[in-house]
Parts: structure tokens; sequence; C-alpha cells
């Protein structure tokens, strides 16, 4: 009976001086890989192509793997160091100092992250943070002293025991939080969001085809600049009317998009993801496609578009029929992880400049260097005889700048670089079509979403992002490259799409568009969507200092 009730003695011990192991590996784990990357989910579902109920699985698996890891290695050190030393000392120490970085990573990741850059793609400054650096540095400092002040006060193992109930708090604060912020940004709802795959991307009709060739982040003044000065170019836009005076709707792609292709104006009367959806399930364009028999097919690689769909999209699975590779998403939720938690100072290490969800499955790629492969590989166009409309979405000159003028990828180049890319590119999507026969019967828009703005440029030349290229041919058009300098809106595309599907040509659209003309634009910034102010002009769309407020304010929080 002694015997027994020793090694009950025992165990009771060894739960007792193992425990905080456990329930600070687990405290860490949690919030790093389970806590995180489902906030970073809920707060940004609209701009991922997954749900809930598929990014659950992965991020359980990570989870598990690395507190079972944590778990298991310090339990062995506790181990280790009871057989060699009767108070487990090194095993506390060692236990203290995961503790101390578990503080700093939380403090890090939840209380100093406000000032972290935008993953847009831009290339991160990270020797900006200079502060930032010195704050973390001075945290590291405080609580590595208060650490040994209390070790030494207290003694290591009451200090441990200290650190578990410290850490165990902490995770019923973030699982607090993690739970009130899912329920609020309903992050449990099932978007079955459409996929693009590559299907049918090189096939068209001998009969009609009706292309949206849409480049990102392209602004006019730049594509004329290049078009006009490269003699490449000197022919590649021929039977175009260039409209250089257009005035882009929004400045960014999320709603840039959905309004291109079906008319509705996004005015934050609901959230993004049901006015994308409804949206486009009411759109006029995809409307007007299916009255006219047209196969519709949209090349997109992050549409927002959940739940049913009211039009046949040939080229959409759903995502309930995709699979995701767990060791591409595990590498993008690393680094974001990383870029995250880690203190300033190693931040880069992360080598993130944007999320990369979509790499996770095997979908449509919007790369330039992807698509001029494609383009000029020679390996033809598959012939139908039904009518075919594509929504092509190109990466163009968005950032960061990274393609030098033969489509080589690189570091350190330049918006000029990578517009003249972009010019190439569209050539060569042009010039494919000729040389397969398809390109006569064809209507062609080639547009961007947006312009684009440089960094720490003055306030009001932000609106330089409204200017984005739009160059139009209809079905036979034949003439030289037309400049035309009408004030035209993305507002007026609907029309637009009803009169080139009518047979239009370019150089009778926008008929009643004339100087003087009061053009409206919706302005957000970006990450801070759920406020939209309006501007207008009545000026040209490059003269940034006559567009002014109209007053009109759109806030989701407010409806």
């Amino acid at each position: 009976m002694a015997h027994n009730s020793e090694r009950k003695s025992n165990a009771k011990d060894i739960l007792k001086q193992a425990a905080p192991c456990w329930i600070i590996s687990f405290a860490l784990c949690f919030m790093l890989f389970l806590y995180e990357p489902i906030m970073m989910y809920v707060t940004n579902k609209d701009n991922f192509w997954f749900d809930f109920g598929i990014v659950i699985k992965p991020v359980l698996m990570i989870f598990l793997i690395f507190f079972a890891g944590t778990a298991a290695i310090l339990t062995g050190l506790y181990f280790i160091c009871r057989k060699f030393s009767e108070n487990v000392k090194p095993y506390r120490i060692i236990l203290t100092v995961i503790f101390v970085c578990f503080i700093v990573l939380y403090i890090q990741g939840n209380i100093l992250a406000s000032h972290l850059p935008a993953l847009d793609g831009s290339a991160i400054d990270w020797g900006a943070y200079t502060s930032d650096n010195i704050i973390t540095a001075i945290i590291c400092v405080i609580l590595t002293v208060a650490a040994v002040f209390c070790c030494i006060k207290l003694g290591l193992e009451r200090f441990v025991s200290w650190a578990a109930g410290i850490s165990a708090a902490i995770f019923a604060i973030l699982t607090v939080t993690l739970v009130t912020t899912c329920i609020q940004k309903n992050a449990f709802e099932s978007k079955n969001n459409l996929i693009s795959t590559t299907q049918d991307f090189n096939k068209a009709s001998t009969h009609k085809n009706f292309y949206i060739f849409m480049v990102d982040s392209q602004s006019a003044t730049e594509f004329t600049n290049v078009i006009s000065t490269q003699e490449q170019f000197r022919h590649a836009f021929d039977d175009f009317t260039y409209y250089t005076d257009t005035l882009s709707t929004y400045a960014y792609t999320r709603d840039s998009v959905p309004y291109v292709l079906s008319g509705h104006l996004n005015k934050n009367d609901e959230n993004f993801g049901d006015y994308s959806e409804n949206a486009l399930n009411n759109s006029t364009l995809f409307n007007a496609l299916e009255e006219r028999d047209y196969d519709m097919y949209l090349y997109d690689e992050d549409l927002a578009w959940y739940g049913k769909k009211d039009f046949d999209i040939k080229n959409n699975p759903g995502t309930r029929n995709v699979s995701l590779r767990f060791g591409e998403y595990f590498k993008q939720e690393m680094r974001y992880v990383w870029f995250k938690y880690l203190p300033y100072g190693l931040k880069k290490a992360s080598e993130i400049e944007k999320l990369n969800f979509g790499n996770t499955i095997d979908k449509f790629k919007w790369g330039n260097d992807v698509l001029y492969n494609e383009f000029s590989n020679g390996s033809g166009i598959e012939k139908t005889s039904g009518a075919q409309f594509r929504f092509i979405h190109a990466e163009g000159a968005h950032v960061p700048f990274d393609m030098d003028e033969n489509m080589n990828r690189i570091k350190g180049g330049t918006y000029i670089q990578k517009t003249t890319a972009t010019a190439k590119l569209i050539a060569s999507f042009i010039e494919n079509l000729k040389a397969n026969g398809v390109y006569d019967n064809s209507v062609i828009i080639i547009m961007a979403d947006h312009g684009y703005q440089p960094k720490n440029a003055p306030e009001n030349y932000i609106l330089s992002r409204f200017n984005p290229i739009l160059l139009i041919k209809g079905v036979n058009e034949k003439h030289d490259l037309i400049y035309s300098e009408k004030p035209v809106s993305y507002l007026d595309l609907p029309q637009a799409y009803e009169e080139l599907l009518d047979g239009k040509q370019s150089t009778d659209l926008f008929s009643d568009v004339e100087y003087p003309r009061t053009r409206k634009v919706i302005w957000y910034e970006i990450y801070k969507e759920e406020h939209m102010v309006e501007y207008e002009t009545v000026g040209k769309a490059t003269e940034w200092d006559k567009f002014h407020k109209t007053g009109a304010v759109f806030d989701l929080s407010k409806k």
C-alpha cells in the first residue's frame, strides 16, 4: 500500500511539474496557429475563395502538429532534467524563456499590429519601422528583467506556475475574442464561391466572340506614353478606339470588377459579399449575353461570387468540388503568422508582400508571363460555332514592379517597365486572335480595373487611380488606332455593351457623351472599405485639382 501511495505521489508531482509546459505550449500554439489564421479569414473573408468549412481543416491540422510537437519536446525535456536534476531547474528556465517569448509575440501580434503595412503586393520598406523596432526592443528588455526579478523573488517553480496561469488567462481572452468576432462577422456561412479554372481558355467562336480583357492597375497616361513611343506597338492597336479621358468608378479591384461585370454600384448598403453576389446574379451584361445564347467564361483569380449562380459560368466547378493543397496552404499561413507576430526587426524573414492563398488550388493564374506564354506559344485556338464570352483579368501593372519589358521576372523594376510588359501582353492576346482567324468577328474591350497612384504622392493625386485605360474594337472594325478625348465614365459601360452586342463599332459608342460633363467616382482607402466618399468633376480625368467631394458618404457601419 505504501508503495502504491508513493507511486501516486510521484505521479501527482510529475503532473504538477509537467502541466505548465502543456498549458503554455497550448496557449502559444492556439494563438499562432488557430486563433490568428481564423481571425485572418473572418476579418477578410470576402477576399478569400474558401469558406470556414474548408479552411478549418488545415488550420486544425497545423495547430495539432505544432502543439503535439512542442508539448512532446518540452515533456521530454522535463523527464531528461528530472533524471539528471532533482529540481528540474534547466527545464523551468527554458519554460520561462518560452513564456517570455510568448508574451512578446502576444503583444506584437495583438497590441502593436496597428502599424503593419498593407499586403497589397507592393514592396515593403522595413527600414521605415525604426521606432517600432525600438519599442519592441524596450518591451523585450522590460519583460526579461521582470521575469528574472520574479524568478528570484518567487522562485522558479512558483513563477512557472504563475506563467501557466497567465497563459491560460490569455487563452481565455483570445477565445472570447475569437468566438465573438466569428459570430459578428457570420464566419460560418457557406460561401460556395466561384472558382475560375482554365477550362476552354483557348476556345473561340467562328461566329461571334465578346472579350473583356482587363489588366490591373494600368493608368492611361503611362500606357499612352509607352504605345505611342515604342516601335513594337506602332500597329498593335489598330482598329481600336482608345478613350484616354476615361474615369473608372472605383479606385480598387474589389469593387471595380463586380461593377464592370454587372452595372450595379456598391454604396455600402450591404456587406461586400452580399453586394457582389447580388450584383453578379442581376448583371445587365450577363442577361444580355444569355439572351443572345453566349457561352460565358470568367477567368479571374479572386472574383467574389457566393452561393447560387443565376448564370451558367462554364469554367466554374464551385468551391465544394475543389481540393486545397495542404503544403501550399501551410506555406502561406506560416508567412502570414510570422509577418503578424514576429518583432518588426524579424518580420522581413516572412518574405511576404501579399496573401497568395489562390495558390492553394489549381485554377486560372493571372500572371502576365503565364498568359503571355499561353498566347504566344503557337498552340492555336479550338474553334466552335457557338457564341463565346470571355472575361480575362490579368496582372497588368499591379505592384510589385517585378517584371521587365521582355516579361522576365526581376527585382527592383519600375512602373514603366511593367506597363511595357502589360502592353506586350495585350498585343500578344490580340495577335493570337488574328493568327487563328477569330479577330474580325470579335468584340474586344481592353481595359483596366483602375489606374495607379505612386506612394507618398500628394493627397489629391490619389485620384489618378480613376484614370484607367479603355480601348474598344467592334466586329469587323478596320482603321488606324483612334485616340478619343470623350469624357467617358465606367458608368457608361452597360449601354456600350448593349450597343456592341447589337453590332455597333467603337467609333459610334458614347454618342451623347461630350464636354462639359459632370462625372462621379467613389473613393475609399484600401482595407477601410466600410467608409466610401463620392467625388465629382467637370474636368478631365487627369485634372486632379478639379475633383471635389459631393457630400455623399456611404458608411456600411451606419446602415
